[in-house]
C-alpha cells in the first residue's frame, strides 16, 4: 500500500467503476448511468478544497451533501418497505425444516469439499478487486458447479451444489473486500461501503497509516471476523427453526416494522428530520429501480468511488502535465492495462454473443462442443 500514491489509487478506483459496470451483464448501459448518478450525487454540497458550494442552488440543506448511510438505508431498507407495503398479501407457505439439526447441510458441504474450496476462492479472488462483489463471483462459481457436476440439471432446482458454489462465494466476498478497504481506503462492494462511512463517523481513516497507528483496532476487526462466523452458525442452527416464522407474519406489517425502523435509525444520525426526508425520497428511487429490475449497488459504489476519484484527482493535478503522467508510474500503469484488457474482453465477450444470436447453427456447434 505505500507504493500506491494519489494517482496509483486514482487509478483502482477508476478500475472498481469499470469493473461495477461490467459486472452487471445485460444491464452494463444502467449499471453506467447509476454509477454516474452516484458520482454526481457525491459533487453535491461543500467541497473540502476550495470550500466552494456545487450544485446547492442555494438551499442550505445541500451544503453537507448526501450522507451515504441515508442513501444506503434508503435505497435497500426504505424501498423494500414501500415494496413490502405495496405488494399483495400472499404469505408463502412455510418451508419444510429438517430434524436434524441443520446437520444434513452439513453433510450436504463435507460431501462437496472441492466444489465449496473453488467457490470460496473465487470469492476471495472478486473480493479483492474493487467494484466486482459478489456479482461475477457468483457467476463463475456457479458455472464452475455446472460445468463439474454429475447432474447438472439439477442444478438451479434446489440441488446442494448449486447452493453451496452460490453461498461460498458470496461469504468470500465481504471478507476478501476489506483488503482494499483497509490497506487503500476503496471499498470493494456495498458492506465495505457502509462499514467506510461508519469508520469516517469514528475517525478511524482507512490506508497504509492505519497499521502503524492503530494495530490494535485492526487486531480486533480481525479477531472478530473469525469469532462471528461461529457465532453465526451457533445462532441459525439454534433459531432457525423460529426465525422461518417471520414468514407467517403478513407483509405489510413487516413493512411498517422496517420503515418504522430505518426512519429512526437514519434520525439518530444527525437527529435530523430533512435526513428522514431525503432516505424516503431515495427509498422511493430504490422502490422505483426494483419495479424496473435494475440493480441498486451501483448507485452506492458510484457515489463511494466519485469521493475517491474526486480526491485523488486533485491531489494529483499538481504532479500531472498531460493525460499520460496518470499511468507513468509502475502500479497505475498496470491498473491501466487491466483496465483495457477488462474493456476488449468485454468487447469480444459481446461480438461473440451477437454473432450467436445471427447465426444459431454456430450456436449449437459450440453448444455440443
Amino acid at each position: 500500500a505505500p507504493y500506491f500514491g494519489s494517482r496509483d489509487i486514482f487509478m483502482a478506483a477508476l478500475l472498481g467503476v469499470v469493473m461495477v459496470i461490467l459486472a452487471h451483464r445485460r444491464q452494463t448501459v444502467a449499471a453506467a448511468m447509476l454509477v454516474s448518478l452516484g458520482m454526481f450525487l457525491n459533487t453535491i454540497g461543500l467541497e473540502g478544497v476550495r470550500f466552494s458550494h456545487r450544485f446547492t442552488f442555494g438551499q442550505s440543506w445541500l451544503n453537507s451533501g448526501f450522507d451515504l448511510i441515508t442513501v444506503i438505508l434508503g435505497l435497500f431498507a426504505i424501498s423494500q418497505a414501500f415494496k413490502l407495503l405495496v405488494d399483495r398479501e400472499r404469505p408463502p407457505p412455510l418451508p419444510r425444516m429438517e430434524r436434524d439439526g441443520g446437520g444434513g447441510g452439513m453433510r450436504a458441504l463435507a460431501r462437496h469439499p472441492r466444489l465449496a474450496g473453488v467457490s470460496s476462492a473465487f470469492g476471495v479472488v472478486m473480493g479483492i478487486i474493487p467494484g466486482v462483489g459478489e456479482f461475477l463471483a457468483q457467476f463463475f462459481s456457479y458455472t464452475f458447479a455446472q460445468r463439474t457436476s454429475r447432474r447438472p440439471d439439477l442444478i438451479g432446482r434446489g440441488s446442494p451444489e448449486g447452493l453451496i458454489a452460490s453461498e461460498a462465494a458470496n461469504n468470500a466476498v465481504p471478507a476478501a473486500a476489506m483488503i482494499p478497504l483497509l490497506a487503500l481506503g476503496i471499498p470493494g462492494e456495498a458492506l465495505t461501503a457502509m462499514m467506510l462511512s461508519v469508520f469516517h463517523v469514528h475517525g478511524v481513516i482507512p490506508g497504509p497509516k492505519l497499521f502503524e497507528t492503530q494495530p490494535h483496532f485492526l487486531q480486533s476487526l480481525f479477531v472478530v471476523l473469525l469469532v462471528i462466523n461461529v457465532l453465526v452458525i451457533l445462532f441459525l442452527r439454534l433459531s432457525t427453526r423460529w426465525l422461518v416464522q417471520v414468514v407467517r407474519t403478513p407483509p405489510r406489517y413487516l413493512g411498517i416494522a422496517v420503515l418504522t425502523l430505518s426512519l429512526v435509525g437514519v434520525y439518530s444520525l444527525r437527529a435530523s428530520l430533512v435526513d428522514c426526508a431525503v432516505a424516503a425520497a431515495f427509498g422511493m428511487l430504490g422502490f422505483i429501480l426494483r419495479r424496473l429490475e435494475l440493480p441498486l449497488v451501483p448507485l452506492v459504489l458510484g457515489m463511494v468511488l466519485g469521493r475517491i476519484l474526486d480526491e485523488k484527482f486533485r491531489a494529483s493535478l499538481a504532479r500531472v502535465e498531460t493525460p499520460l503522467d496518470f499511468i507513468d508510474r509502475p502500479v497505475s500503469g498496470t491498473i491501466f492495462a487491466i483496465i483495457v484488457a477488462s474493456l476488449l474482453a468485454h468487447a469480444v465477450a459481446l461480438a461473440r454473443e451477437r454473432r450467436r444470436r445471427r447465426d444459431p447453427s454456430d450456436s449449437a456447434t459450440s453448444a455440443r462442443s
